[in-house]
């Protein structure tokens, strides 16, 4: 046979039933909590008066907001710091990248001063050797000695020449690379500053 609180659902359904249950403990709890003399009673200067009550509520209250507000202050420096560090970490590749390819441009063009100046220290040998020729030379013969003698003093004059403006870009990269150098070493600094 159903009972009357198996009519009303409430044995099938106990949830609702042990809400009510908890409720009316805590409401028991709290009203024995207050009355228990097992439990120190504030001493009359500890307990604030009803005037005092509203006054510290305001107090803890601003100093909750001020907590809050120097901690969205806080992130907010974090987020730019971050933000501030993954650019100059773009940057810093970005600069990388231009300094590896100013130093490869200079290794290039050093190559190039290196060859050139192998080619006109061996213009230089052969033009001495056919000067001596010339001297020694028949008459009949220093006529071709001395066109030979003018051709290898033109390639010479051309190898000068493309000499001259290797060594010129030598010293505008170097110039180029000692600034990109310092540009990379800043960025660096900057980053480390950041991670203080």
């Amino acid at each position: 046979m159903c009972t009357r609180w198996e009519s009303v659902g409430v044995v099938r359904n106990p949830k609702p039933l042990r809400l009510i249950c908890v409720a009316v403990l805590l409401a028991v709890a709290a009203c024995t909590f207050q009355d228990d003399p097992a439990i120190p009673a504030l001493a009359d200067e500890e307990r604030p008066s009803p005037s005092e009550a509203p006054a510290r509520a305001d107090g803890s209250l601003a100093a909750l907001t001020a907590e809050v507000r120097q901690l969205r202050l806080a992130v907010e420096e974090m987020a730019r710091s971050q933000s501030e560090t993954q650019a100059l970490t773009v940057y810093l590749s970005a600069q990388q990248s231009r300094m590896q390819l100013a130093d490869q441009q200079l290794a290039a063009v050093r190559e190039q001063v290196a060859s050139s100046t192998a080619v006109r220290q061996d213009l230089e040998t052969r033009l001495a050797r056919m000067l001596a020729d010339q001297a020694r030379a028949a008459p009949d013969r220093r006529a071709q000695i001395e066109d030979v003698i003018n051709e290898l003093r033109a390639e010479q004059a051309r190898i000068d020449l493309q000499l001259q403006e290797a060594r010129s870009r030598e010293n505008d990269l170097s110039r180029a690379v000692q600034s990109e150098e310092t540009r990379f070493n800043e960025l660096i600094n900057r980053l480390e500053q950041l991670a203080r």
